[in-house]
């Protein structure tokens, strides 16, 4: 019988170290290649056609909301009392329900569909009933230790990077990226369990961990090779980081489906931008937003473009065009700006 999918995208918290002057702008909402951290990580989950998703949400919130909508279901964390609550907020309007809960991170934009599936197939495959994904770090400084036993190398616990206290405990260097696959009717057995005895006074939602292991529920880990697609952004020296991998994802997948990009270090384009054949696009030029481009335009150098629309054998260089749409054959430029709201990504 078919186990039902449930996700979960924790992105309540605040984003202290983005030092913005913005009390209102919640850290999972600042854009790569002007798209929100957040759908990044949605854009990850969809193809695994999770029954619900839940985005939920905090500081901020109203932004996150903003940037999900239509894509998910809000969840608010009203309180700032950790993981663990903010779960519980987010399996609220699943607390009844039979089938598994994939809780993913809102800031770790660089997660792959791939990588979901694969800790999502071990869990289901060996029978789990909590699956933890671990990495190892050669720095793992700000991460959550992944304690195992020394016999029978099983996971018993993880140690919040707060909660660290012995030098032993700081020199493991297998960490919890934060990525759990958890049976739900377990789950809403044991988060009314969580304690906030500890330093932040919060409910860590990895103390689940040692609770489903003392009582015999079977927990594992999935030890994940690349330790890239759970990065996340806690400053934007990190989003700077974050967003010059993704950008060379993008112009690599265009580049191998026919599409020229004379110079990719200059060449800025949002993940949601499709390009047709023998297009080639020359330096310096940024294309943001849900954009649909034909074949055998030549675009470039030094040009802007958001949510437009073209069609094909177009040359169009030294320009600014935004909400607006451009049929075939047509050269535009040098030095024009386009404006309109003239184009719906549907049409």
């Amino acid at each position: 019988m078919k186990r039902e999918k449930y996700v979960v995208v924790l992105a309540a918290g605040k984003g202290q170290r983005m030092e913005s002057l913005d009390e209102t702008y919640s850290k999972v909402a600042y854009p790569i290649l002007g798209k929100p951290l957040v759908n990044y990580v949605l854009d990850a989950a969809k193809p695994l056609e999770a029954k619900e998703t839940i985005v939920v949400v905090g500081f901020g919130g109203e932004m996150t909301a903003k940037c999900v909508e239509g894509l998910a279901k809000i969840a608010w964390q009203r309180d700032v009392d950790g993981t663990g609550g903010a779960l519980v907020q987010g399996t609220a309007p699943i607390k009844k329900k039979k089938g598994d809960v994939i809780v993913l991170c809102g800031d770790t934009p660089l997660l792959t569909t791939d990588t979901i599936e694969r800790i999502y197939n071990k869990h289901v495959k060996n029978e789990n009933k909590l699956t933890i994904c671990s990495t190892v770090l050669a720095n793992p400084s700000g991460y959550g230790r992944v304690v195992r036993d020394d016999k029978t190398h099983f996971v018993t616990r993880v140690i919040p990077y707060a909660e660290l206290v012995s030098e032993e405990e700081k020199e493991i260097n297998e960490v919890n990226s934060g990525i759990y696959i958890v049976d739900n009717e377990l789950l809403q057995e044991y988060l009314p369990k969580l304690s906030r005895k500890n330093k932040k006074n919060e409910y860590y939602l990895s103390d689940i961990v040692e609770l489903f292991e003392k009582d015999g529920h079977k927990v594992d880990a999935f030890v994940l090779e690349d330790a890239q697609d759970i990065y996340n952004i806690n400053d934007r020296v990190q989003l700077a980081y974050a967003a010059k991998l993704i950008k060379k994802r993008v112009n690599h997948k265009l580049m191998l489906s026919g599409v020229s990009i004379e110079d990719p270090d200059t060449t800025f384009i949002s993940p949601d931008v499709t390009v047709g054949k023998d297009t080639v696009i020359l330096p310096n030029t940024s294309i943001l937003g849900e954009c649909k481009i034909g074949s055998k335009n030549r675009i470039g150098p030094s040009v802007n473009i958001n949510h437009v629309y073209i069609g094909e054998n177009n040359i169009i260089s030294y320009a600014v065009i935004s909400d607006y749409k451009i049929g075939d054959n047509e050269i535009i430029g040098p030095f024009t700006q386009l404006k309109g709201g003239r184009y719906n990504v549907d049409n």
